[in-house]
């Protein structure tokens, strides 16, 4: 069977989790493949694994949002050696947005800041479902006053996440 063809047949949930389970470790040992047709493979068994079976997906592919948190977490870590974070109303480090929790989002990650004027940014890492691309977002914003509402808002792929962080810490340097 040819690669389109077993590709197809796993986005129409033809396979059971037992065979998607051997599929990924058929493609993962297999020696004659397409590096390219390889990774199409596995990233179809993923993102069906994941819907469909999302116990065995951790299992198998790790925590769904780990590379989400994993990469807010290292930029924390960054923003806590340049800036002194101990005024900041809110909880420090990454955290589950309320939309993954809910299951509106498949993956929704974020760290903010908020000074004791109530001025506040927040950077997320996003993902409406499994299919779509991981986006960064950066809101500056305003609670209790006139002003109230977001200020600013910035987002784009991960590609910019660089470029975005780089706004966070403007927007941060800022308020802080």
């Amino acid at each position: 069977m040819e690669i389109k063809d077993l590709i197809k047949n796993i986005q129409e949930d033809k396979y059971t989790e037992k065979q998607l389970i051997n599929l990924y470790n058929n493609a993962i040992a297999k020696k004659g493949l397409d590096e390219l047709e390889k990774e199409l493979l596995i990233e179809a068994i993923e993102k069906n694994t994941r819907v469909r079976f999302p116990r065995a997906a951790k299992r198998i592919f790790g925590a769904k949002g780990s590379v989400a948190s994993e990469k807010l977490a290292a930029f924390y870590n960054e923003l806590a050696k340049e800036f002194d974070l101990v005024g900041n109303k809110l909880k420090n480090g990454v955290k589950a947005g309320g939309d993954m929790i809910s299951g509106k989002k498949y993956i929704d990650f974020y760290i903010s800041y908020k000074n004791s004027a109530n001025q506040g940014i927040y950077m997320a890492l996003l993902q409406n479902t499994v299919d779509d691309e991981l986006e960064t977002v950066v809101i500056h914003y305003q609670t209790h006053s006139v002003d109230a509402g977001n200020l600013n808002r910035h987002a784009g792929t991960m590609d910019s996440f660089d470029e975005l962080a780089d706004q966070f810490k403007a927007y941060l340097s800022e308020i802080i």
